[in-house]
Formats: structure tokens, sequence, C-alpha cells
């Protein structure tokens, strides 16, 4: 069993919306859990880092895009129980929305594909779980500040 099956503490994570106009980039998950799916960009925080660093990071590695000043959202959490109740995956993820307003996204590490998509074009994808409520929060979020 790997430490993100069956773990012995929720695991910490960073997810980003990241927005171009009226587009929010998205990227097609090529590891587990919900391999297959389009979600948004993220992944672990490693020790010594801030959740924030880790966003940054991780939008840097699955789509070669730099991001400045993400904006946190909210948590999210994921708890999964297998066929007995064990509790198989539990995640934290810190929500966080972004601009890119320059730059080539580029599919690297988890991500096998990645695109920018209008809202309404969510509703034809297979997606993890929460992505359209997510897009939905950080686009009003957005749309608040200005």
């Amino acid at each position: 069993m790997s430490s993100r099956h069956y773990p012995q503490a929720p695991l910490l994570g960073a997810a980003v919306a990241i927005w171009r106009g009226d587009h929010i980039l998205l990227a097609k998950r090529t590891a587990g859990p919900s391999i297959g799916t389009w979600a948004m960009p993220g992944g672990l925080v490693e020790i010594g880092e801030t959740v924030t660093q880790a966003a940054i990071r991780e939008v840097k590695e699955e789509t070669a895009l730099d991001i400045v000043d993400p904006l946190f959202n909210r948590l999210h959490e994921i708890i999964s129980l297998d066929e007995d109740d064990f509790v198989e995956r539990h995640y934290v993820l810190a929500m966080f929305v972004a601009r890119s307003d320059a730059g080539e996204a580029i599919a690297g590490d988890d991500a096998g594909a990645v695109a920018w998509f209008e809202l309404e074009d969510l509703k034809g994808l297979h997606l993890t779980e929460h992505t359209i409520t997510f897009a939905h929060e950080s686009r009003k979020l957005l749309a608040a500040l200005g």
C-alpha cells in the first residue's frame, strides 16, 4: 500500500482554477485517482513548501504556465471508503484561483493533455466530481475582485 492509498493521515494538496478571459484551463489526469478525467491542475504539497508554493509549482509542472499570487478560495475534502468502510483515500485540497494572460499551456507531469474551455463546454466533458462547482465558484470570485 502506498502512502496515498490507505493513508495514516489526510494528505494535503492544492488545485488551481486558472482563467484566461472567459476560458478555464483543465488538465486530463493520467494518474489516480480519477484517471482520464479533466480537472484543475494540482497535486500534493511537498515537505517544506506552503500550499501556495505547491499550487504554483503544480501548475508549472502540469501546464508549463507561470502563475503569480494565486488567490485562496476554500478547502475541499475528498474521502473515499472501500467496501469494508475503511478510509482508502483522504485528501484535503486548498482550492485556488489565478489568471494567466500569457504563455502556451503544454501538458506535462501528471497531465495527459491540457485545454482551455468555456464554462458551458464543461457539461459535455468527463470531469472529476466537483470541477464544475469549483469552476463556477472561481469565476464568481474573480468577477467580484474585478
